[in-house]
């Protein structure tokens, strides 16, 4: 019976604490509920508050029109001393005005076809400003103060030719926007062998008459500085000779 009454109190304590913490823990559920509410009621509030200019910039992005930026490529931020060449792949449009956007390879006699204008356009060996001025001429017959964007979707591929007394002939490419000389162009082909001639290396190079036209360079005189190295055109065939002849 002594051993009853002791048990009793501790018994009781404990069920005490625990009924202690329920109600803590039921109070802080329901505060933080509460919160949680509040806080969803702000977050509704404000979406439904949100500026009325987001929406309609949001809907103005989505509009067919075409901008400075889509009519842009990878490869189209051409510098403004290259010149568009023959065989170049361009996009060309006129800002917001999708009509007028196509896709060309410029022909091999220097023109592309406009569609909208409805003729031929010279536009190789003109810088990417000077055709997109060019062009805007020809669409201002159509439209008030015409934006032009013309963007270089793929450049033609530049070769020249490396032969005879080198480490490797064969065909060099010429990077776009770059120039190719010949001292770079013979270094890529694996250099001049012990065997080749230095001082006469022969450059045939078409003229736009038909002519061929043949050009010796020493390259000795290159190498030591004495003279400038020599700037390789489209389709210039290279060729070091023996030396022994």
């Amino acid at each position: 019976m002594t051993d009853l009454m002791l048990d009793y109190p501790i018994s009781f304590s404990r069920r005490t604490i625990g009924l202690i913490c329920f109600i803590f823990f039921v109070s802080g559920v329901v505060q933080l509920s509460g919160e949680t509410l509040e806080l969803g009621r702000v977050s509704r509030q404000a979406t439904q508050d949100a500026p009325v200019e987001a929406v309609v910039a949001k809907d103005k992005a989505a509009s067919s029109t075409v901008s400075a930026d889509e009519l842009k490529s990878d490869p189209a931020n051409a510098k403004n001393s290259y010149r568009l060449r023959p065989r170049d792949f361009i996009r060309v449009g006129v800002i917001n005005e999708n009509d007028t956007v196509i896709e060309r390879r410029i022909n091999p006699d220097g023109t592309i076809d406009v569609p909208f204008v409805k003729q031929l356009v010279p536009v190789a060996g003109l810088t990417i400003t000077e055709a997109q001025d060019l062009l805007t001429k020809r669409f201002s017959r159509y439209f008030k103060q015409p934006q032009v964007i013309i963007a270089i979707v793929s450049y033609a591929e530049r070769r020249v030719y490396i032969s005879g007394y080198v480490g490797r002939a064969g065909p060099v490419t010429i990077p776009p926007e770059e120039n190719l000389t010949l001292g770079k162009a013979l270094s890529i082909a694996g250099g001049i062998l012990a065997r080749g001639r230095r001082s006469d290396v022969a450059i045939k190079r078409l003229k736009p008459n038909g002519e061929i036209e043949l050009i010796l360079k020493d390259m000795r005189k290159i190498d030591s500085g004495d003279e400038p190295d020599f700037i390789l055109q489209d389709e210039d065939a290279v060729y070091v000779d023996d030396s022994r002849f």
